[in-house]
């Protein structure tokens, strides 16, 4: 344990300040038909700021945009949200297209549908690309079947073939395999999870361009919404932002041994999350899940107690810049994604940490 402590200091995962290093993208690819219409990123704000899963789809349609000649576009739709240009262009929009009015303030289906379905229609980008969350995946889910187009739902990752056209990374056979999915429909669609991409750095010295949407026949939204509560007790759960999380699994044994966890939690000032067979037998709350079917996050430390580690986790966790797990089993295969391991009792390890 003590070797441990001094590996990770030496990593500085204690320090202050993490550096992402985003890796060059040597890819060689042609130009394909389409692709001077531009790349769509859907952009989604929430609590009046844009959210990260946008700025990390800018910085990937950043790669393959410059492989393939096309220019990366935002999309915004909302009230109220001109102030949120600057960002958008500064982690990579070449154009922001804007759908301002008061009427869409709140996300409302038939109205967001119809200006992001005129909108396609209209430019014919190259592939429209848009977050996978819950508003996300009922969007994409409508403009596609209205619009006849194929869409990947829920992708981990993206790539470009020689070709030039866009593959869709997502995994199939219960999480064996990552497939790669090309669409014979045009412009491509797909969503892409939160938290799988890296955003790029930011030039706010690029002035931004805007072009707004026509909105004027759109009709009046077919839902009012009087009130909005906010459960406070949840606010406090964002692993995506947290610098140092420690996951839990079912090989602690139940919940009267997360005390000892939260201990741990406290000392390294970390978040606490869970794989799914802890958070199914509510020992924790959905929102802390990690891995393909909850949240994927990227923090400086990652430590796994207790997790044996198939792919439907690990998936969540592969942008930690680096993880520790601890378990009892050497054929664990959390073993293969880890940077230290521990195999020992969880109950003597997380006290002697």
């Amino acid at each position: 344990v003590a070797q441990l402590m001094a590996r990770l200091e030496s990593r500085g995962v204690f320090g202050d300040r993490r550096a992402d290093e985003v890796p060059s993208d040597p890819r060689d690819v042609r130009q394909p038909e389409g692709a001077n219409g531009g790349t769509w990123i859907v952009a989604e704000t929430l609590r009046g700021r844009v959210r990260p899963v946008t700025l990390e789809l800018l910085g990937e349609a950043q790669k393959f945009a410059s492989c393939v000649g096309s220019r990366v576009e935002a999309m915004l739709i909302g009230h109220g949200i001109r102030d949120h240009v600057g960002e958008l262009t500064a982690y990579g929009a070449d154009c922001v297209h804007l759908a301002d009015a008061p009427k869409l303030e709140h996300y409302d289906t038939e109205l967001y549908t119809g200006i992001l379905a005129r909108a396609i229609e209209a430019h014919h980008p190259y592939a429209v690309l848009i977050p996978s969350t819950v508003n996300g995946r009922d969007l994409a889910a409508r403009v596609a079947a209205r619009l006849g187009l194929g869409l990947t739902g829920d992708c981990i990752g993206l790539d470009t073939d020689p070709e030039g056209r866009l593959v869709q990374l997502k995994p199939a056979f219960g999480g064996s395999i990552v497939a790669p999915i090309l669409s014979n429909t045009s412009p491509q669609m797909a969503t892409v999870r939160p938290g799988i991409l890296t955003a790029c750095e930011p030039d706010r010295s690029i002035e931004p361009l805007t072009q707004d949407l026509p909105i004027n026949d759109l009709g009046e939204a077919r839902v009012t919404i009087l009130e909005s509560v906010s459960d406070e007790s949840l606010e406090g759960v964002e692993l995506e932002h947290s610098r140092r999380v420690i996951g839990v699994g079912k090989g602690i044994g139940g919940p009267e041994n997360l005390p000892m966890v939260r201990s741990l939690a406290d000392a390294l000032e970390a978040s606490i999350g869970a794989t799914r067979e802890v958070t199914d037998a509510g020992w924790l709350p959905r929102q802390v899940q990690i891995g393909l079917s909850g949240k994927a996050i990227a923090p400086e430390l990652y430590i796994a107690v207790a997790i044996r580690g198939p792919f439907n986790h690990t998936v969540g966790i592969q942008r930690s810049g680096t993880i520790v797990a601890i378990n009892n089993s050497s054929r664990s295969p959390i073993f293969r994604a880890a940077d230290f391991g521990i195999i020992g009792d969880y109950a003597e390890v997380v006290p002697a940490l």
